[in-house]
């Protein structure tokens, strides 16, 4: 920095600066602690801010405020820097002239970057009260980014330009001085020009533009921006809880979205199945709670789909969940839901399964198995529609349909005392009793025609027939997992099929007790009575399913080997032998 020269301060004896401002260079004065990250300009801290952030304020500000009040508050900002920077120079040194002090808010305003202020002509005397200027801002960062993030505009936007200048003038005329942009770049001008006086009462555009600039007007205004983010934020809390949500019916759907809503699985042509089916027709156009009865692989969670997508709540997805597969502690917190620090653990805040399916279906698989006293807030939810999350007191109100489904005889709980008889009536509104597969025999062949047909195109096989014995036998065969053991029959034998005819090969170590002409006897040994095999046979049915139980593993802990007491050489001996028989 050049040498200044310098004089006494009559005040304080102390040596002040005598400044031209063709000697301010102010890149000198400015001091940066990169420990602390912060920067000054002499003693006064500075910030720097990225042109498109500050652009992307603007844009919030117009959209949020209307492009009126945010040119007010930007103004007003800016003339309140302007008439700072202005007594901060004037303090720092001692001009030689009013033109010379004038003129550095000229290079300080360009040393930011806002825009370099070209002078066309500049009249000034402070003891008169005499100021008028002419000129243009060149390189406006506020027309740039006006033009950039909003568009092009019909007014001047330099805003913060006009206002800094007029705060600036203000301190050193010591009287109220305005600035007009008269052309701006932004609405296709070719230059941003203004314009700069002392206020003149007479003059009634001075008169409006002066109203930037009064105190109570900016306080008015901020108030107002004030409020205006306090309600932004209550909606941003809103839109964080809508997403917590959306994301935890992700987490909670992603598996169901996964599965082949194939309501055509509801296959069957029997006079009990079709009851069933006018039951769901009935039903599914109300909001009543459902209950569904059956033995497990009825197929209650693909007659529960089926109501729910011929109901008007259909456009929402169903939110299912397994009681029984729920730890006891948890299972509060999974229908619920709970606070941070609900107990330990629980880390964050979490929605439960019914305030995620609000607007939707809820489908309780196994709802006998539910813990009593989770069973006193699911017949609140029932009757009322509300509750509270784990650690909470805040009450959420839901609109829920329930259809609930069960394996156990609930009226055997009830009497046992292992369930509320209140929340089994409230289930019980409508209850629809699924029969099992052996009651269905007309059915069993439309059912494995289907799943054949499934598996056939899945696995890209040739089959076009299946052997009618076989479908002699499955009509017999008793099907303790009813639907869903049929389909896992099929499709292992589609799998293990290399010919066009299917043959399908009943399981024959279930070990479950059924009746044979008045007689407790076990599945398999039904197999036997009904085809005679030879012990070749049987031995490869065997260890077929011992594979399909241990998913192909051979040796190792768990593997078939082991379950047969067999070295593992000598079991792939043994299958070898019999693949090529």
């Amino acid at each position: 920095m050049p040498s200044l020269q310098q004089k006494d301060d009559r005040s304080t004896g102390e040596p002040v600066t005598v400044m031209n401002t063709n000697e301010l260079k102010l890149i000198d004065l400015l001091q940066i602690d990169e420990k602390t990250g912060t920067i000054y300009l002499n003693d006064r801290r500075f910030l720097l801010f990225d042109a498109d952030a500050m652009g992307l304020l603007r844009k919030e500000l117009i959209e949020d405020l209307e492009l009126e009040r945010a040119r007010r508050i930007l103004s007003r900002f800016s003339y309140a820097r302007g008439y700072r920077d202005a007594h901060h120079l004037r303090n720092l040194f001692n001009w030689k002239t009013e033109s010379e002090w004038a003129m550095a808010g000229r290079e300080i305003h360009a040393f930011e970057g806002f825009a370099y202020p070209y002078l066309k002509n500049m009249i000034i005397d402070r003891e008169k009260g005499i100021f008028q200027v002419d000129g243009e801002w060149r390189n406006s960062y506020e027309a740039e980014q006006h033009l950039r993030h909003i568009g092009n505009s019909d007014v001047p936007v330099c805003w913060m330009l006009t206002g800094y200048a007029a705060g600036y003038m203000s301190a050193v005329m010591g009287r109220r001085v305005v600035y007009i942009e008269k052309e701006c770049v932004a609405k296709g001008d070719s230059v941003c020009s203004f314009h700069g006086q002392i206020v003149d009462e007479n003059n009634s555009e001075i008169e409006a533009l002066l109203k930037n600039y009064q105190e109570e007007t900016f306080h008015s205004e901020i108030q107002t921006l004030l409020n205006k983010l306090e309600e932004q934020t209550q909606k941003l809390q809103q839109q964080r809880e809508r997403v917590r949500k959306l994301e935890q019916e992700i987490d909670y759907l992603q598996e169901a979205l996964k599965e082949e809503n194939n309501f055509e699985e509801m296959v069957g042509m029997s006079q009990v199945f079709r009851e069933v089916i006018r039951n769901v027709e009935r039903v599914a156009s109300s909001s009543s709670t459902v209950l569904l009865c059956g033995e497990t692989g009825t197929g209650k969670e693909i007659l529960a789909r089926a109501i729910h997508a011929r109901s008007s709540r259909k456009n929402r997805p169903m939110v299912a969940i397994n009681c029984a597969a729920l730890p006891t502690g948890l299972v509060e917190s999974e229908l619920f839901g709970h606070e941070r620090g609900a107990f330990t653990g629980a880390d964050k805040r979490k929605l439960g399964r019914f305030e995620v399916a609000d607007g939707a279906t809820i489908f309780l698989d196994e709802v006998g198995e539910l813990p009593l006293e989770t069973q006193a807030k699911l017949l609140r939810v029932l009757q009322l529609g509300e509750f509270e999350r784990l650690g909470s007191t805040q009450t959420i109100r839901v609109d829920v349909r329930v259809i609930a489904a069960t394996n156990q005889p609930l009226e055997k709980l009830v009497a046992e005392g292992k369930y509320r008889a209140d929340l089994f009536y409230r289930l019980n509104v409508f209850p629809i009793n699924i029969p099992p597969l052996r009651e269905r025999g007309e059915d069993v062949t439309l059912l494995t025609y289907y799943f054949a047909q499934k598996f056939n195109t899945r696995m890209k096989k040739r089959i076009t027939s299946i052997d009618e014995g076989s479908l002699e036998r499955l009509k017999r065969y008793y099907f303790p997992g009813n639907i869903r053991e049929l389909e896992h029959i099929v499709e292992r034998a589609v799998l293990l099929c290399d010919t066009d005819t299917l043959k399908i090969d009943l399981p024959i170590v279930d070990q479950v007790e059924t009746k044979l002409n008045g007689h407790s006897v076990l599945s398999s040994q039904i197999l036997l009575l009904e085809e005679l095999l030879s012990l070749e046979e049987v031995e490869r049915r065997y260890l077929q399913e011992v594979l399909r139980r241990t998913s192909g593993q051979v040796e190792g802990k768990g593997g078939a080997a082991e379950i047969l007491e067999l070295p593992p050489s000598t079991l792939r001996s043994k299958l070898k032998k019999l693949k090529k028989r």
